[in-house]
């Protein structure tokens, strides 16, 4: 059995919950229906919104998609299934024990890919635009699965990656896990339905020396799709220096799909925007990029972020007098790039608050429903509320409004009669607070880079100061840890447990004759055949010099015997070229298992090594026990 198909045996792959298992699994049925799914689909408001959303996005027809009913059957049973399937995985591992793996950024990436996949479906007509959506959004799945099934091994990949960035991330995950992301996304992705139109341009496009399938095939097509997508998705998360050179290969790349050079700007800053519309929409991270002429005339973001006054900001205005709130809204227009969402009450407010996570709300005293107060309250007792920059307003101020305003939470108190600088001017306390947040996170995003690699760090220490370093076995340290913990196992149960004293014979000879780089070459030899004919459950470990214990759980003395002689066996098969002649290397065993007079570990020990030394007055090259009488 594959170690892909252990894993989705052991349920350690990322997998659906909820209703996406229930969409999963109703349209797995020969005779589900629509209507069927799409009552399922209503129970859970989030994935309706969002496949609402999607239908209308990915819709040419002017009428938009206003019922759950409708996107499904626009979409179709399997594209809801997928669909649902992406979200269910987006909202359950929006983080998790892989300490190095940067969750936001690999979902942030997922649905940038996504979103350009779903766009350019719309311009090459090989498969429906949601269907692209899907495909771009689980193409780097196996990369999430191979984090959550192997949280610490996957760790030590990224870190070898990041050590050595010249080979890809596929050797790396080969090297240590025997498998790879592709792979195993591949195998999930078939699990899930995914078509093979899909899955196997999904194999090979990561792969730059992969030929082409035919140039006119949906395949070759698709490749080239998925190639752009994620490019642009590189792009989108890119430091600023290198933007201007991938957007170059991505033009590049994109004249393979007939892609003109004054259509890619377009293509390109719509497939942005919409990246930030649906992270919002989804709670994952989108960068604020400027535009396509922007990023190819070098544009230089640091200077913009030195003149705060000028970012734009997404703004509540709350007030019941409609005419107020249009004043209101026509002054942050001037001169500005905010995007200013009107409420004409105080629920309104909270909920387009919780919805869009504006960064200022400026909210009237006498709202409405829910009052200036209460919606001022009722922010700051939620995480995200307690980020926002609330001004109150009033058609009268009294000092008594101001005191309460300011004991609700409030940030700053607004006159009624403001004008357009006015206004501004206190916008820059909540465009300085925005800055400082964004700041705040990029730290706080390279602390948990740091502790992550120097947890990665300590576990390798941990790791070296239980590994014998010339033979990469468990030291003497190690061992009697792992004797420990077998002996307290072999006390409870009452089962049987063996141990194993290895000698190589003769070795100060080999020391003293080739010198100690013989020496420690016959060491690394003995302790690699040990290790590959040992049974897999029992434990080789050097402990010293030339000697060796195994420790052998579940074992009597008549099976560790005959294991003992196994060994022997093969190791006297072996020949080693020392110095420039050939010769066989030969060990002697000594074995002994616990008894019920047997005190505690250490004398089990003594026991082997007692057996040991009459190993080798016998003769050497063989296995013996003191307990002889044992054998029936």
């Amino acid at each position: 059995m594959s170690q892909v198909e252990q894993l989705k045996l052991s349920g350690q792959l990322p997998s659906p919950r909820g209703v996406a298992l229930a969409v999963l699994e109703l349209s797995r049925r020969e005779n589900a229906t629509l209507g069927e799914i799409a009552r399922v689909v209503q129970t859970d408001p989030a994935l309706s919104g969002r496949l609402i959303k999607l239908a209308n996005t990915a819709s040419h027809i002017a009428r938009p998609v206003v019922s759950v009913q409708e996107a499904v059957v626009r979409q179709g049973i399997a594209t809801v299934r997928h669909l649902a399937l992406g979200f269910s995985l987006v909202d359950q591992y929006r983080d998790g024990a892989c300490e190095a793996f940067d969750y936001k950024r690999y979902w942030s990436h997922s649905l940038l890919m996504a979103l350009s996949m779903q766009a350019l479906g719309a311009r090459v007509h090989v498969a429906a635009a949601d269907e692209m959506f899907v495909c771009g959004l689980l193409a780097q799945v196996g990369q999430l699965a191979l984090a959550t099934a192997y949280p610490d091994e996957y760790n030590l990949v990224l870190m070898a990656e990041h050590a050595d960035p010249a080979q890809a991330l596929i050797a790396h995950e080969r090297a240590r896990l025997e498998t790879d992301h592709i792979e195993m996304g591949i195998v999930m992705m078939s699990d899930w339905g995914m078509p093979k139109v899909f899955t196997g341009p999904l194999s090979h496009y990561e792969d730059p020396d992969h030929p082409n399938f035919p140039h006119d095939s949906r395949a070759n097509s698709l490749m080239l799709m998925l190639r752009l997508s994620h490019r642009l998705a590189d792009l989108g998360l890119a430091n600023a220096d290198v933007r201007p050179r991938l957007l170059k290969e991505w033009m590049a790349l994109a004249v393979e799909l007939d892609i003109p050079q004054d259509a890619a700007g377009r293509f390109i800053d719509e497939v942005i925007d919409n990246w930030r519309e649906w992270g919002e929409l989804l709670k994952i991270p989108a960068t604020v990029l400027p535009s396509f002429a922007e990023i190819c005339h070098g544009h230089n973001e640091a200077e913009d972020d030195a003149d705060d006054t000028d970012m734009p900001l997404r703004i509540v205005v709350a007030n019941g007098n409609a005419i107020n709130r249009r004043n209101t809204m026509a002054l942050l227009a001037e001169d500005s790039e905010h995007t200013v969402y009107p409420a004409e009450n105080g629920n309104t407010a909270l909920a387009l608050a919780m919805e869009v996570l504006p960064h200022v709300i400026i909210a009237h005293y006498d709202l409405p429903l829910l009052d200036g107060l209460e919606l001022c309250q009722a922010l700051r007792a939620t995480d995200e509320g307690r980020r926002m920059h609330i001004l109150m307003t009033a058609d009268e101020q009294g000092e008594e409004q101001l005191t309460r305003a300011y004991e609700a939470g409030a940030d700053g108190y607004l006159p009624s009669t403001l004008s357009a600088k006015g206004l501004h001017t206190r916008l820059r306390a909540a465009q300085r607070l925005v800055q400082l947040q964004t700041a705040w996170e990029k730290d706080r995003a390279q602390l948990r880079q740091i502790a992550a690699e120097l947890a990665v760090a300590n576990r390798r220490l941990a790791n070296a100061a239980l590994t014998d370093l010339l033979t990469g076995l468990p030291n003497r340290r190690s061992a009697m840890d792992q004797l420990q913990q077998a002996w307290s196992a072999a006390s409870r149960s009452g089962l049987p447990l063996a141990v194993m004293v290895v000698d190589i014979d003769h070795f100060k000879h080999i020391n003293d004759t080739y010198g100690h780089a013989a020496g420690d070459m016959v060491l690394r030899e003995a302790a690699a055949t040990l290790r590959t004919s040992a049974r897999r459950e029992d434990s080789v470990c050097r402990i010293g010099g030339e000697e060796f214990l195994v420790i052998c759980p579940n074992t009597d003395l008549k099976s560790a015997m005959q294991s003992a002689e196994r060994l022997r066996a093969n190791l006297s098969a072996k020949r080693i070229v020392i110095g420039q002649t050939e010769q066989t290397l030969t060990v002697s065993i000594g074995v002994a298992t616990r008894e019920s007079g047997t005190p505690d570990m250490d004398a089990l020990v003594s026991i082997a090594d007692q057996a040991l030394y009459a190993a080798k007055e016998a003769g050497r090259n063989r296995a013996c026990t003191r307990q002889q009488s044992l054998f029936p």
